[in-house]
């Protein structure tokens, strides 16, 4: 990993520099009175305020919306044909260490690469994922405020983690310790050398500050080892679930999320298949044909939301299924909380032992 140093007042001209070479820049930006993510023209509509967005550039490697393909029908037949995808490299800047470290789970959902299924199949790449992913440089700003709901430490990650992150800047006095975590980081590094300074510096001191000011520490898991059916029958679990509306405002607002549903819109003669968010929280997601949905109720889709980040995914995958943003808490209507919700269930099964 290659160490630089970057002058506070250097960080602009360098963003300049960027946005200049690069296709695309999505930044944080004020809009509404909210920080969100979006596709800025110039530096001067980036918004560099502490805090993090109300949501995370996901959408940006995983759209709310795609079309997989249109098609219109021919006397010759049914013509295909598949969308552009854009072209270009696009940087991320301003994202915080937990957005980061989410995109580790998109790759391996939708770019397993090969991956090999327990029966032997072979996990096939999403069509359009991996293009985006490769043509993305990611430039993370480290946490030095994490706000009220934040719990990143209590799922294994740091406020000045560089997890994700391609180039993550972290503030250190009037300078930017810069760190490149990749190869793709560490060209950044190489080709914009001019802005940059050989640093001996270290970013403990602000780790541990901003570790700090985390309220929420107590280790989020459910233990790999625990069995299912136990999980399963989690009567904390069903009490605290049975106020679960099945919004999905959650899964919407959340870096892990990516569930999708498919749907196929047209007449007649033409048309085009779609790939659409979804939420696993909604009644629908799991309903058969038949009628029969084998999540009949709210509390049993909560439960598996739960198991789905901090069993499943783990447990498959070996990363994160939640990062400790808390945006999730923040957003619910009845305030629903993974992380309270998951310290109880685990509070449970050891009281149970």
């Amino acid at each position: 990993m290659s160490r630089k140093a970057l002058k506070a007042q250097s960080l602009r001209p360098l963003l300049e520099a960027v946005r200049s070479d690069a296709a695309r820049m999505v930044a944080p930006v004020e809009e509404a009175g909210k920080r969100l993510f979006r596709e800025v023209e110039t530096v001067e509509a980036i918004t560099f305020d502490e805090g993090n967005t109300v949501w995370s550039f996901k959408e940006f490697l995983f759209p709310r919306a795609e079309t997989l393909f249109r098609y219109r029908l021919k006397n010759t037949g049914i013509e295909l044909e598949e969308p552009a995808l854009p072209e270009g490299e696009t940087v991320i800047f301003g994202a915080r260490p937990c957005d980061a470290a989410s995109v580790a789970l998109l790759d391996a959902v939708f770019a397993p690469g090969g991956r090999k299924m327990p029966d032997g199949r072979v996990e096939p790449d999403d069509p359009f994922y991996p293009r985006r992913r490769a043509q993305t440089t990611i430039i993370g700003v480290s946490c030095a405020e994490p706000g009220p709901a934040c719990f990143c430490t209590a799922v294994g990650l740091s406020p000045t983690g560089t997890l994700g992150s391609d180039v993550l800047l972290t503030r250190v006095g009037e300078e930017y310790l810069v760190e490149a975590s990749t190869e793709k980081g560490e060209r950044f590094l190489e080709q914009y050398a001019q802005f940059l300074t050989e640093t001996e510096a270290t970013k403990s001191e602000v780790t541990a500050a901003a570790e700090a000011k985390i309220r929420r520490t107590d280790p989020v898991r459910i233990d790999l080892d625990a069995p299912l059916p136990e999980l399963f029958k989690s009567a904390r679990l069903e009490e605290m679930a049975r106020a679960c509306l099945g919004c999905g405002a959650c899964a919407f607002i959340c870096p892990t999320c990516h569930c999708f549903d498919i749907a196929d819109e047209g007449n007649a003669v033409s048309g085009s298949r779609c790939k659409f968010w979804d939420s696993c929280g909604q009644a629908c997601f799991t309903m058969h044909t038949s009628g029969h949905n084998p999540r009949p109720n709210q509390p049993s889709r909560y439960r598996n939301r739960l198991l789905h980040k901090l069993r499943y995914i783990p447990e498959r995958f070996g990363v994160h299924g939640c990062v400790g943003c808390g945006r999730c808490a923040l957003t619910c209507p009845v305030n629903m909380d993974i992380y309270e919700v998951a310290r109880a269930v685990e509070d449970e099964r050891e009281t149970r032992l």
